[in-house]
């Protein structure tokens, strides 16, 4: 179990530096723009103590996933977060362009191909970090 929380913990923090960037040029403007259209529905802010809650749950289940398919070093890591990222997000996009309208395709496909990228960061922290410890 330690190794699990101490995997989960460096992930956090190393994904919380990795997203900055998309966060920053892409998911921000994407919030505004969506707030502008539906200001009741869409905060301009999102809150974020709900997505850190969201995101630890996240890296929980992930961590204990990655360790149980016997994910234990960078490479296997990176490639697992890949397709692991991948496919999980497609499933969330998609799912929600079918919700709601104010989700598009082009937004879907980028969020789908960061996801990839972020799977493979995180997927190799994972890896090295369950080898490690």
């Amino acid at each position: 179990m330690k190794k699990i929380i101490i995997t989960v913990i460096i992930t956090f923090i190393v994904s919380i530096v990795a997203s900055s960037v998309p966060g920053y040029l892409f998911y921000s403007p994407h919030q505004i723009e969506l707030n502008s259209l539906f200001p009741n529905a869409v905060p301009a802010i999102p809150d974020f103590s709900f997505m850190i809650l969201g995101a630890l749950f996240f890296m929980f289940f992930t961590v204990v996933v990655f360790d149980k398919m016997g994910v234990n070093n960078l490479k296997s890591g990176a490639v697992t977060g890949i397709w692991f990222g991948l496919l999980l997000f497609s499933f969330f996009d998609f799912t929600l362009m079918g919700l709601f309208n104010i989700i598009t395709l082009e937004f879907a496909l980028i969020d789908i191909a960061v996801s990839g990228v972020m799977g493979c960061i995180q997927g190799a922290v994972i890896g090295w970090s369950l080898g490690k410890f």
